[in-house]
């Protein structure tokens, strides 16, 4: 059991390094972090002490703890979950992207260094695609898929347990799978395609040799 534990953490250090050796093809700078504890310092080290902080809705920024290292160090975190009035997230949607540092997860990634991700509001692919600060993407290692389109597939796979965390009526989060629903509550509105890093963007991608997020 320990040799085939070993070989599949061999397996999997192998495949992220593949994939952040494509990610710096396309213009990012791109390393793998051991562990989610390894990504939390990886990610505090490219965010200056003062630095405002935009986070979108990622599951996994919230695993790896970044939002309580942020807020403990002293930045300043703007996020739009939680409590607050309709006004008051529209203004966070905004101040997020506007941030010195946007952090995100993504949704899938290709073996060849497609990132692809899927948004009902459309902001979290507005801060990855444009912003006047650094970009910071972090993704577990179940994030990479075989090519493009199975990284598409992943992207919209994800709504469904995405559905049920929020209680959302959506089809997928009682079918399991996507069944293009029409519904106003419908998460999957905006897709993105990165096929290449945003040109003038300081994006960095970590990929963590663990499960993260959905």
């Amino acid at each position: 059991m320990t040799d085939l534990t070993d070989h599949k953490e061999r397996a999997q250090e192998a495949l992220a390094e593949w994939v952040a050796q494509k990610l710096r093809g396309r213009g990012y700078a791109a390393s793998v972090a051991k562990d989610s504890g390894d990504a939390l310092s990886k990610v505090l080290e490219l965010i200056p002490e003062g630095a405002s902080v935009g986070i979108p809705g990622s599951v996994t920024l919230r695993e790896i703890g970044l939002i309580e290292a942020l807020k403990k160090r002293g930045n300043r975190v703007i996020q739009h979950w939680g409590d607050m009035t309709p006004e008051d997230r529209k203004r966070a949607l905004v101040e997020e992207i506007c941030a010195d540092v946007f952090v995100s997860s993504v949704n899938a990634i290709s073996q060849e260094g497609h990132i692809v991700n899927i948004d009902g509001t459309g902001n979290r692919v507005a801060g990855i695609s444009f912003g006047p600060g650094r970009l910071i993407l972090v993704a577990g290692i179940n994030k990479i898929t075989w090519d493009l389109e199975s990284a598409i597939k992943r992207a919209r796979s994800s709504a469904s347990p995405n559905g049920i965390r929020l209680n959302s009526p959506v089809p997928c989060s009682r079918t399991g799978v996507c069944v293009d629903c029409q519904i106003p509550e419908r998460m999957c509105r905006v897709v993105s395609i990165l096929e290449r890093c945003p040109a003038g963007r300081d994006a960095h991608v970590i990929i963590v040799l663990q499960d993260l997020g959905y």
